[in-house]
């Protein structure tokens, strides 16, 4: 009984982080957009006392500086991307946030979500 609650909750999780990404996809328009530096951008929340924070690409569309809600992993991997253009959505709802087009770390997640609520449902 345990596995297929954890699975149900691996599938709801899933459908969670998809909703999260799409609902800027499916509302929001496409730009191209010029990566033009790199921000430690706090998140807003703390963990432990400690304040999260994340590095962001800053990119400009149309003369405005925006930040991308996915954050770059490795500082000195982001540094090579600065000066090139990439694809992003933006919707008026989220302010100063934008999301990239061809990342697609939260279809991997929730890919292995399912394939985690999957073996729970046949194993448990």
């Amino acid at each position: 009984m345990a596995m297929f609650i954890l699975g149900l909750l691996c599938i709801a999780g899933s459908f969670c982080i998809l909703y999260l990404k799409y609902r800027v996809v499916l509302t929001g328009k496409k730009y191209k957009a010029k990566i033009t530096g790199i921000a430690n951008q706090d998140c807003g929340y703390t963990v432990d006392g400690a304040s999260v924070k994340k590095r962001s690409y800053i990119v400009r569309i149309k003369n405005t500086n925006y930040f991308t809600a996915h954050g770059c992993l490795f500082v000195s991997q982001g540094r090579k991307k600065i000066g090139k253009e990439i694809l992003v959505f933006k919707s008026e709802k989220y302010g100063k946030e934008v999301f990239k087009c061809f990342d697609f770390r939260i279809e991997i997640l929730a890919a292995l979500l399912v394939l985690l609520a999957v073996l729970c449902f046949v194993y448990g």
